[in-house]
């Protein structure tokens, strides 16, 4: 039965520029966060009880947002060890440094901290951008607002805790190339906020070169102490790009429908009747100038025509669709590729081929007609949206199911692993069309991939340690197994019965679809002999 969405939790983020206005502040997110771990992302996180108890001035105009604004700074102080206040040119930094140990281990709360410091935060430091909300596919979610603000002099962001790693200011060109040769995963709204700033930026580095000049016979200490609201009321164009994402963020009404991966990659999940806990089915659009579309699954009327938008803007720019792919037979997996066929012979009179391994053609018969067999070790002539050739390798990766197809970028070192490998959830592998020996094999295969980086399945958000996130997979069915054995030995001889002994970390409401992974761990026990 699918399940509902989470329910966005309020949270908070600040989109943080140096002095000169010209980066911007982003790190990684430890990589074991079960939220978005290893992406790239600005400060931030979920709003608090003690967050409306901060008295902030000069926010008449927004009072709503008042504690989002408190949020985001008490969020940047805990993550990256700025203090967004004013007041806080009188601290040191061994102060800072002493500060935020005091707010971290719960000695002194925020407000305790900036009262006892005579510290207050100033709503005209910050300048609203709109409010993101992560999609329905997630198991966590977050409606996070956005703050546009500019660093105190003399403070040097760090990774004061351990959910952040690489803090760096960086110009948002060189961090959108790093995102187009796949070096690094974004979060979504960073991403789009990355290329508003980007826009700005030649805009910004000019207004702070005559800005500087025309303030060259100034004090040093007055210039030191220059504060965000001089800044964002005086450079044009970071007012200007402040506008800009708060336009994007109310056009969308905050929501992010798909996600660039990487400029050739994107991942559009699309609600369907699957497994819990996943709500959703990830469809891809590999390609752009020649493009395919894999896993156009839902049989929802509204997610299908969402899906439709999307692709018709492809080709409506000229773009071309080499195929609609089907990775396997389970229906969160089929059920939308014919609609679409259909959409874009009607709308644009397309012959697009259906596609799908023969193993998964022959399932299907009389359900889906296909026009294309994709076998493993084939590859798609696919082109980014510059005209750039590049390869899309095909692979056979039978276990969760047998004509199961994963495909890989080997130049990106980007996976799309299908079923074997996914970002929530579980795998389950139930015979017969599931095989466990098969599947570990799969996870073998993919695991010694050249160049392997990233990979993103067909549930759940993209995994930045692809080689760690499948070294977990197999460690783990290992595990499972010898946990197997041991119950059989020990008396459990039905699926159930080693159910009950071994999975006890579950709810009975599971017990099924684990009766199918040990019916499968047993197949493999016995034709390995061990049994």
């Amino acid at each position: 039965m699918n399940q509902k969405s989470a329910i966005p939790r309020d949270a908070a983020a600040v989109i943080l520029l140096n002095h000169a206005g010209d980066k911007v502040l982003w790190a990684q997110r430890n990589p074991q966060l079960a939220f978005l771990g290893g992406y790239h992302a600005f400060p931030g996180g979920k709003l608090e009880a003690s967050d409306q108890l901060v008295k902030i001035k000069n926010c008449t105009d927004a009072e709503e947002l008042a504690r989002f604004i408190v949020c985001a700074v008490r969020e940047a102080f805990e993550e990256v060890g700025v203090l967004l206040v004013r007041g806080g040119e009188r601290l040191t930094k061994g102060q800072r440094v002493s500060l935020h140990d005091d707010l971290i281990s719960n000695r002194m709360t925020f407000a305790e901290i900036l009262e006892h410091w005579n510290l207050w935060i100033d709503a005209a430091d910050f300048f609203y951008t709109g409010f993101w909300t992560t999609p329905k596919f997630s198991s966590v979610r977050f409606k996070t607002r956005f703050f546009l603000a500019v660093c105190p002099p003399r403070q040097k962001p760090y990774a004061a805790i351990s959910e952040l790693q690489n803090v760096e200011f960086i110009r948002p060109i060189n961090a959108l190339n790093e995102w187009k040769n796949s070096k690094v995963l974004i979060a979504p709204p960073v991403l789009l906020s990355l290329k508003t700033l980007g826009e700005f930026s030649p805009q910004r580095r000019r207004d702070a070169e005559k800005d500087t000049k025309s303030s060259s016979n100034n004090d040093s200490q007055k210039t030191q102490q220059i504060s965000s609201e001089f800044l964002l009321k005086n450079f044009a164009s970071l007012r200007l790009c402040g506008e800009k994402l708060l336009e994007n963020s109310q056009a969308a009404d905050g929501h992010i429908h798909y996600m660039e991966l990487n400029p050739r990659v994107v991942c559009f999940p699309l609600k369907t009747e699957t497994l819990p806990p996943a709500t959703h089915t990830n469809c891809f659009i590999i390609g752009r100038k020649k493009f395919v579309v894999v896993d156009a699954a839902s049989t929802d009327e509204s997610e299908q025509n969402a899906l439709h938008a999307l692709v018709d803007s492809f080709i409506e720019k000229g773009f071309a669709c080499q195929a609609i792919i089907t990775t396997h037979l389970h229906r969160d997996h089929t059920g939308g590729e014919l609609i679409l066929q259909k959409h874009l012979q009607a709308k644009f009179g397309l012959e697009i081929p259906i596609a799908a391994h023969r193993l998964t053609a022959e399932s299907l018969a009389g359900k889906v007609e296909f026009q294309k067999f994709i076998a493993g070790g084939e590859a798609f002539e696919l082109q980014d949206e510059n005209g750039a050739d590049f390869q899309l390798q095909t692979m056979h990766t039978p276990g969760h199911a047998r004509g199961l197809l994963a495909f890989y970028d080997a130049e990106f070192g980007f996976l799309l692993s299908g079923d074997n490998v996914v970002g929530s959830g579980s795998v389950v592998i139930a015979p017969p069309e599931g095989n466990m020996k098969d599947y570990l094999n799969s996870l073998e295969t993919m695991k010694n991939l050249p160049n392997l980086r990233f990979l993103c399945g067909s549930h759940g958000a993209a995994v930045s340690d692809a080689k760690g996130k499948i070294e977990g997979y197999i460690a783990h069915r290992l595990e499972r197994e010898g946990q197997v054995l041991e119950a059989f030995e020990n008396g459990a001889k039905t699926p159930r019965e080693i159910v009950e002994q071994v999975y006890t970390d579950i709810s009975p409401a599971l017990y099924e679809l684990a009766e199918k992974s040990v019916a499968a761990h047993l197949e493999k026990l016995y034709e390995e002999e061990i049994l």
